[in-house]
Order: C-alpha cells, then structure tokens, then sequence
C-alpha cells in the first residue's frame, strides 16, 4: 500500500485513512483532497460514501 494513498470502503474506513495519513505527515492541514467522484471511482464506492468520508 503507497503510504500516500486513501483507501476504505466504508466512509469511517475511508476517514480512518485520511486522519492516519495526517497523523503520518503524509497529509498536511490545507493539502487538497482529491475531488469526491475521482475518490469514489478510484476506491470503488459510491459517491455518497466518499462524501460522507
């Protein structure tokens, strides 16, 4: 797994993700987050889970 990767299905799998990549300094505060739909197609999951992330 790439250290710099969002990954999940569920959308508290993928905020466990995100949180642990910051904790990790691979994510900073004001770092974009890829755009919800490329999120959602990327991980395989709907576009509400990846809002709801």
């Amino acid at each position: 797994m790439d250290q710099q990767t969002i990954t999940g299905t569920t959308a508290s799998e993928i905020a466990a993700s995100v949180r642990a990549l910051h904790e990790r300094g691979a994510l900073r505060t004001g770092d974009a987050l890829p755009p919800v739909r490329e999120l959602a197609a990327q991980l395989g999951v709907n576009r509400n889970t990846a809002v709801a992330a």
